[in-house]
C-alpha cells in the first residue's frame, strides 16, 4: 500500500498514463503493411475490452467515439464473415488521433505547504505551480467535463488544515511521507554496497577546488588518519585491501579532476609491493574488485573474469510511475547518498563503526590475555607473510610505484608515504623481508622525485590502548598520529 499517495476514482494521471500506452500499443501494432488476421482479431478483441473499461471516461470524447463505431464495424464484418472486406486503415488514423488527443491533455501539478526539505526546484521534472492560500484555489475551482489532470503535491507537515484534498484533486502525493521513504530506500541502497558508496562520494568531494590533500591506501590510513584533525583540507580515499595499483589508479582519477591537489599521502606497511588484489582468490577481494573498483574505475587491473554488476536503484525499488513521471528520482537519489555521506563525516558511523571493521570485532587487546595477545598476533602476521612468495608480484608493483611517483611529479603532488604503526605483537612476528624490500624501493625513489617517508612503526609513540587489534589504529590513536603527522608535513 503506497501511504504517500493517493489516486482517485475520476479520471487521473495513472489512468491516464495506462491508456496512453495502451492506445499506443495498439497503434504500432496494427500500423504496419501487412497484418495477419489472426493479429487482427487479437487487437480488436483487446480493443473491445479496453472500450467497455473506458467507456464511462470518454464517453463525451469525439475521438472515442470514432474508436467504438469503428471497432463495432470491424467486428460486425468478422461475424458476418466478410474477412476479405475488412479494412483497419480507418482503424489505424483513429487510434493514431486518439493518441495525439491523450498526449495533449493538461497535466496539472500543484504544491501546497512548505518545502523544508529545498528539494522540489530542483528534482521536479515537470512545471509545478505553488498554492498560497489553499482556500481561494478550492472556491475557484470548477469541475469540468473536459478530460484534465490536476496533482496535488501537499506538505502534510507543514499545512494544518482540515481539509479532503481528495476533493478536488484527481491526484494526491503526501510530499514529506514521500521524502521520507525516499531517503530510507537511498539509505538501504547505501549501505548495501558500502564501500561503493562511500568511495563513489569521496572521490566526487575530492574533486572540490578547497581539497588540498588525498590519502589513499588500505584499512591503515583509513583507520588511522583523522581528516578532521589534518591541517589541510583532505578527502580519505583509502579501503581495506586497497593495494597499491588501485591507490595509484583512485590519485590519478582525484588529481585529474582538481589541479588544486598539493599532497598525496599513501598510507602503507611494508608489504606495499607485495599486495595484487586482484589476482586473491579471497572472496572478499573479489568482491572488491568486482563490487567497488572496476565499477568505479572501469579497470579489473589483473582479475580474469569481472562481470558487470547491476546496480539497484531507488527507482526499481519504489516502482511507481506516476512518482517517476514528476519527480527526477537519480538526482533524489544521489542527493540522499551524499546527505547521508556528508551526516557520517567519515567512513565510521553508528551504523558501521570501527569495531565491525576491525579483525577483533567487539573485542578490545584489554580483553585477552598476554599469551592469547601473542598467539593472534602471529597468526596475523602470517596471513600479511603469504605474500612473501608472490615474487612476480613485487616485480610488478615496483614498476607501479614508479608510475605513481611519477604521475605525481608531472602534476605538482608532493608524494608522502606514511607507514604506520602496530603492535609488538605483529610487528614481531611480521617477515623482516618486506621492510628490506620495501626501503630498497623507497630509496631509489626518493632523491630525485621529492618523496616525504614518514614511518611510524619506527618511533615509540604509540601505545596498546592506540590500537583497535594487532595493527590498526583506534579513534584515539588515529588522532594522535594525525597530530603526528601534521609536524611533519
Amino acid at each position: 500500500m503506497r501511504n504517500y499517495r493517493y489516486t482517485g476514482d475520476r479520471y487521473n494521471i495513472q489512468r491516464h498514463m495506462g491508456n496512453f500506452k495502451a492506445i499506443g500499443k495498439f497503434y504500432d501494432s496494427l500500423n504496419k503493411k501487412y497484418v495477419p488476421v489472426n493479429d487482427i482479431i487479437s487487437a480488436i478483441n483487446s480493443l473491445a475490452d479496453f472500450i467497455q473499461e473506458n467507456s464511462s471516461l470518454y464517453k463525451e470524447q469525439h475521438f472515442f467515439n470514432e474508436l467504438v463505431e469503428e471497432t463495432v464495424k470491424i467486428i460486425e464484418a468478422f461475424n458476418n464473415g466478410d474477412k476479405d472486406c475488412i479494412s483497419i486503415n480507418t482503424l489505424v488514423l483513429i487510434l493514431k488521433s486518439f493518441y495525439e488527443e491523450l498526449d495533449r491533455v493538461p497535466v496539472n501539478v500543484f504544491f501546497y505547504g512548505k518545502d523544508k526539505y529545498h528539494l522540489l526546484k530542483n528534482s521536479s521534472k515537470v512545471k509545478i505551480k505553488t498554492i498560497n492560500n489553499i482556500d481561494t484555489y478550492i472556491n475557484s475551482y470548477e469541475k469540468k467535463h473536459d478530460m484534465k489532470i490536476d496533482i496535488l503535491i501537499v506538505s502534510e507537515e507543514t499545512s494544518k488544515e482540515e481539509i479532503d484534498f481528495r476533493c478536488n484533486f484527481s491526484d494526491v502525493i503526501y510530499y514529506d511521507k514521500l521524502m521520507n521513504l525516499l531517503f530510507s530506500i537511498s539509505e538501504k541502497i547505501y549501505y548495501s554496497n558500502y564501500d561503493y558508496n562511500y568511495l563513489m562520494e569521496s572521490l566526487q568531494q575530492s574533486s572540490s577546488s578547497e581539497i588540498e590533500t588525498i590519502i589513499v591506501g588500505n584499512s591503515y590510513p583509513l583507520t588511522g588518519i583523522d581528516v578532521n584533525v589534518l591541517n589541510s583540507k583532505s578527502v580519505n580515499l583509502a579501503l581495506s585491501s586497497q593495494d597499491l595499483y588501485y591507490s595509484y589508479k583512485l590519485a590519478e582519477t582525484a588529481i585529474k579532476n582538481n589541479f588544486n591537489i598539493k599532497k598525496c599521502i599513501i598510507g602503507a606497511g611494508y608489504y606495499l609491493v607485495n599486495h595484487d588484489l586482484s589476482k586473491s582468490k579471497n572472496e572478499d577481494a573479489v568482491y572488491r574488485v568486482k563490487n567497488v573498483y572496476y565499477p568505479i574505475l572501469r579497470d579489473k587491473h589483473n582479475s580474469e573474469n569481472v562481470e558487470e554488476v547491476e546496480k539497484t536503484n531507488i527507482s526499481e525499488v519504489l516502482n511507481d510511475e506516476i512518482i517517476s513521471f514528476i519527480f527526477d528520482l537519480n538526482f533524489l537519489e544521489e542527493y540522499f547518498k551524499n546527505l547521508i555521506y556528508r551526516s557520517n563525516d567519515g567512513y565510521f558511523n553508528e551504523n558501521f563503526t570501527r569495531e565491525m571493521n576491525s579483525i577483533m570485532k567487539n573485542i578490545t587487546l584489554s580483553d585477552i590475555d598476554e599469551e592469547e595477545k601473542w598467539k593472534f598476533g602471529k597468526i596475523r602476521a602470517n596471513q600479511h607473510n603469504k605474500l612473501s612468495k608472490y615474487t612476480e608480484t613485487s616485480k610488478e608493483y615496483s614498476s607501479i610505484f614508479n608510475k605513481f611517483m611519477n604521475f605525481l611529479r608531472e602534476n605538482d603532488v608532493e608524494p608522502i608515504v606514511v607507514v604506520f604503526p602496530n603492535t609488538k605483537y605483529y610487528s614481531e612476528y611480521l617477515n623482516e623481508i618486506y621492510e628490506k624490500e620495501f626501503y630498497k624501493i623507497i630509496s631509489n625513489k626518493k632523491e630525485y622525485r621529492g618523496l616525504k617517508l614518514i614511518d611510524f612503526s619506527k618511533q615509540d609513540l604509540f601505545s596498546e590502548e592506540d590500537f583497535i587489534d594487532f595493527d590498526h589504529m583506534s579513534k584515539n590513536g588515529a588522532v594522535k598520529l594525525t597530530r603526528e603527522l601534521n609536524k611533519l608535513i
